[in-house]
């Protein structure tokens, strides 16, 4: 049977143009279907890790400094409480870089256009089905809806995937939060080349320089924590910065501008491949952006499909289930890691204070620093690396903890150890679950 394209990409984001520059080198025919939206009205993955960032390179999408006008990053900076001296961590090798989410998407669209064999059409992939040996995919286009046959789909369109669907592939939504951000000058943030952490008594407050002398401000209202009004929230949270001249300024955009809001959840899909269908970056699940993972999972999920297909020689079922196999563990460490800080980070009850010590006691070490980044920054994918740390950082704030044990303290102790138990189950089975 004749097809129209080898391959149709339903999503023209960084992981949708990661994808087409990644099969370039099989001479296949592809197809990108992008809707178009508006990136100056939301909010998108504007910071990519080391790992996403030699990966874009790769694919021939930037050169090695990243893309102009982005910002080199040399890791994360966590300011605990009130303390005004942050915890840095660095990235073990490599830098990663930060830039506005319009700005990186104009640069793999332009890199994208001198693409052999590659076209990108402004549309909606509506529907889907088997025929015969090749997929029917019904393409809405600003002229009707047409049928294009190809030999392999590929599902970026993001955690809210509508392709994903229509393989008839199940997924479990968990909304997480309310993400609110807004933009404020780059010249008062104290870590200059590190994405800022600020760790209140009610959720992380997120800063990062985006280019262009500008910086995000992501603000994370916790569901749990709904009965409390948004705008007292953000000025709570925003209480937790301890330098007067950046809090100020974050005020101040508070004052001025409306933000622009998602609601953030935890996407697990029952499977990342079905037949001749794949799922990249977001739509292979979702987790809240507190590691910033998004981005980068994209791009290096590019290079595991690539990688599958050259070990079965183009041959594209067993080569799915090869990617599938290969993304699982670094899907299960997202989800496992951020799901973890996020809930240490947004609770007070004992279980969550004694995590927090332990971070700020495990992060003395330098070592314990890198290796800790190198997950966060899923340049370690390995889900046992995870989940290793995770107990190191139990020990730690057990040690720490213990110090201050006393008779009197039992009862609250033994609540804290129960507590702790159930989080460390809770989020592994959680995890584990991802495909």
């Amino acid at each position: 049977m004749a097809v129209d394209y080898d391959v149709i990409i339903a999503g023209g984001g960084i992981a949708g143009i990661s994808t087409a520059a990644a099969l370039r080198e099989f001479g296949w025919s592809v197809l990108i279907v992008e809707p178009g939206q508006h990136t100056d009205r939301r909010l998108g993955g504007e910071l990519i890790h080391p790992s996403g960032l030699e990966a874009l390179t790769e694919l021939g999408l930037c050169g090695a400094e990243g893309f102009g006008g982005a910002v080199p990053m040399r890791g994360f900076a966590v300011f605990p409480g009130a303390e005004t001296t942050p915890v840095s961590l660095p990235y073990a090798s490599g830098r990663g870089i930060a830039l506005d989410h319009g700005g990186i998407r104009a640069a793999v669209h332009a890199a994208s256009e001198s693409f052999p064999h590659v076209t990108s059409l402004r549309g909606r992939v509506v529907g889907m089905r088997v025929d015969g040996p090749l997929m029917s995919v019904a393409v809405r286009l600003s002229d009707g809806v047409r049928q294009m046959a190809c030999r392999l789909v590929v599902s970026a369109d993001g955690a809210s995937s509508a392709v994903r669907s229509y393989a008839g592939i199940l997924h479990t939504r968990k909304p997480i939060s309310t993400i609110t951000g807004y933009t404020i000058s780059s010249q008062n943030l104290p870590a200059a080349g590190f994405g800022h952490v600020f760790v209140g008594s009610l959720a992380p407050l997120l800063v990062y320089e985006i280019g262009g002398e500008r910086a995000r401000i992501l603000f994370d209202h916790p569901l749990a924590q709904s009965g409390i009004d948004p705008a007292e929230h953000r000025e709570s949270v925003a209480t937790a910065v301890p330098h007067a001249a950046l809090r100020a300024e974050i005020r101040d955009a508070l004052a001025t501008q409306s933000g622009m809001r998602f609601v953030c959840a935890d996407t697990i899909v029952a499977c990342a491949t079905r037949g001749s269908v794949a799922l990249v970056g977001d739509a292979g699940g979702s987790c809240h952006p507190l590691t910033a993972s998004g981005m980068t999972i994209g791009a290096t999920d590019a290079l595991r499909l690539r990688d599958a297909l050259r070990g079965t020689g183009g041959d594209i079922e067993p080569a799915l289930r090869l990617y599938a196999r290969r993304r699982r563990a670094p899907q299960r460490t997202r989800l496992l890691v951020s799901s973890v800080l996020h809930e240490v980070w947004c609770g007070n009850g004992p279980e969550s204070q004694l995590i927090r010590r332990g971070l700020v006691r495990y992060w003395s070490g330098a070592r314990e620093r890198r290796d800790s980044m190198s997950i966060l920054a899923l340049s370690d994918v390995s889900f046992v690396s995870a989940v290793r740390e995770m107990l190191l950082v139990i020990c730690h704030g057990l040690v720490a903890t213990g110090r201050e044990w006393s008779i009197m303290r039992f009862p609250a102790i033994v609540r804290g150890a129960a507590g702790l138990a159930a989080l460390v189950i809770r989020q592994m089975s959680f995890a584990m679950r991802a495909r």
